[in-house]
Order: C-alpha cells, then structure tokens, then sequence
C-alpha cells in the first residue's frame, strides 16, 4: 500500500509540509521542496503504508459498468463499491467504452464508501488520462476517499438531487478495532484538492472534529453553496432534461428491462407513465371486474410495452394504451 514514486512526487509538490502538519505558503514551496522530500520521504512511506479511509468494516470491492442514459443518448460509467488495488486498471478499461459530454469529459457516476488511499490516487491518475465529470445522484453516498479523492478530482464535479458526500478524518488501522488519526495523509489530501480549485479550508472543514467511526454527511445546499471549489456544476446541470437525467443515473442503471430503463432515463416517458398510471387507477377504482382488467394491463406490458426497444415505439404503445383506457365504459 505505499504510495509509488511518481504519485508520491506529485503530492509533494503540490504542497509541501513543516514538520508534518501543515502546508507552507506557496511563495516557500519552491525552496523547501528537497529538504522536504529527503526528511519526510521515509516517515510518509512509513504512515501510509496503513492509511485508508473509509467506513471500517465495509468490504464490497469496486466495480464500474457502462449504463446508455437515453434522456442525454451518452453512455456513462458507473462506480460502485470499495476502493482497491486495481481500480484504476479496470476503469480505463470500461472508460474507453464510455461517451463523452459537449465539454468532452466523460461521466463518471460515484456510490462508494471509500477505501484504499494510495488505490484512490492511482484512480485518479486514470480519471486524469481520461478527464472525468464526478456526480453523486439520487440514492447515491460517497464517503471518505471517495468525497475527499475521487469526487475532487473531476474537472467538474456534481452533487444531484438526493446525493450524499461524506467527510472525516484518515485514519491508521492498528490492532483489533485501533484507528490512529493521519494527519499527513490528511495534507496530502487538501494538497490535491486545491490542485483542483477546492479551497483548503473547505476539505478540512470536518477532519478534527469527525474520526474514524464519525462521518459528517452533507447534500447538494452544503456541498455546492458552503464548501468553496467543491462543485464545478457542467453544462449538463443548464437543461431541466439533461440535469434529470445526471439525477436519476444511478437508480436507472439498476433497472433490467430495456422499456424500463427508457422510462426512467427519459423526461417525456416517465410522464407518460405516470399518465397511464392515473388513468389505469381510476378505471379500476371504479372497475365491475377487477380481475379482467388486470390481465388486460399485464397482457399489454407483456405483448406491447416490453417489446419495445427505443422511445419512439414506447409513446406508440403508451398512446395506444391510453386511448384503449379512455374508451373503455
């Protein structure tokens, strides 16, 4: 778990520290650079060999699909689960499948707990290569390395709608259940962030007063209005349609059917559906034979709705189902 030479000499360059704590002005960086890199070199490899940030006890390890939102007609990459050794391949690997928005960055959907330090900036290393828009949707959480490293490092950086970052401090695993605050781990951290226009005051605003068990959960109003430089919103966010389709990204990619992705992904089915929901409601309410009436709904979702593979036959078919409602007495 030790950091490898290329990412170690980046981190400190970026910024560079007194006695381990903290960051000096940036008019002294250049001088201090080598004294620092001799004296700190051992003792950092030394700390982080154990730092990971993270839930304890949370071992799913992380995975990264390709969901096609239609709403926008991108394809997407969604990651999920534990930072670990190897993410950083497996991502390039399903990135170079992946869309690219107008700003030509491709969007990387976040729902991790955080993990591996030294795995996470290999991540990022990757996102880099690649240039990454970072957005944490509905019924999305990205804690700990994931908020502090990952979801930083996007050229731009969302939180929609219900989207959770979560904030503490790193931690050192020692014996049984001993977590050890890393307070170079955390500079090396803020290092990257304002690298990425993320003000130092904003990453470290909840590292002393939350630890290894704590986490300082916080949404959209905080993130993007209290924490200077944590959002950089993308066009995407400028439309009603293309923000909807960001927001509901995750929950859609878990759907299976075809039909059933569409209508999530898309502004114009969902209120179709809804529409045909209402109705259908309404005409079994008031329904003599209740039971026919429900096989007369399943047999068109089965023989019509979920025959259908783009958005063009779905209206049809919803219109169709409608009129069939509206008529009937």
């Amino acid at each position: 778990m030790v950091l490898p030479a290329d990412v170690l000499s980046r981190k400190l360059e970026a910024s560079s520290f007194s006695s381990g704590q903290s960051c000096l002005r940036s008019t002294e960086r250049s001088a201090a650079r080598p004294a620092v890199a001799r004296s700190l070199g051992p003792r950092l490899l030394f700390w982080v060999v154990f730092t990971v940030l993270m839930f304890p006890g949370v071992v799913l390890a992380m995975d990264f699909t390709i969901y096609h939102q239609p709403q926008i007609n991108l394809k997407m990459v969604i990651g999920e689960g534990t930072i670990r050794d190897g993410d950083a391949r497996k991502f390039l690997a399903v990135a170079g499948t992946a869309d690219r928005d107008e700003e030509g960055l491709v969007i990387l959907v976040l729902n991790s707990p955080g993990g591996n330090v030294e795995a996470a900036f290999r991540l990022v290393d990757a996102m880099d290569k690649v240039r990454v828009y970072t957005t944490v949707p509905d019924n999305a959480r990205c804690a700990s390395a994931c908020a502090s490293i990952l979801f930083a490092s996007g050229e731009r950086r969302s939180v929609v709608g219900t989207g959770l970052l979560g904030f503490h401090s790193c931690y050192r695993r020692g014996g049984g259940d001993i977590y050890a605050a890393d307070s170079l781990c955390n500079e090396i951290i803020a290092a990257n962030a304002m690298q990425r226009g993320i003000s130092h005051a904003a990453i470290n605003r909840f590292v002393k007063r939350y630890g290894a068990r704590d986490m300082a959960w916080v949404g959209r109003n905080v993130a993007c209005k209290s924490l200077e430089g944590l959002c950089r919103p993308g066009l995407l966010e400028t439309q009603d349609d293309s923000r909807a389709a960001l927001m509901h990204s995750l929950a859609c990619s878990k759907l299976i059917t075809v039909p059933a992705r569409l209508i999530c992904g898309d502004t114009e089915l969902a209120r179709v559906d809804q529409t045909l929901a209402g109705i259908y409601d309404q005409k079994l309410n008031a329904s003599a034979d209740k039971r026919r009436l429900r096989e007369d709904q399943r047999a068109w979702l089965r023989n019509s709705r979920n025959k259908c593979s783009d958005k063009a036959c779905l209206l049809r078919s919803y219109d169709l189902r409608i009129n069939e409602l509206r008529l009937m007495r």
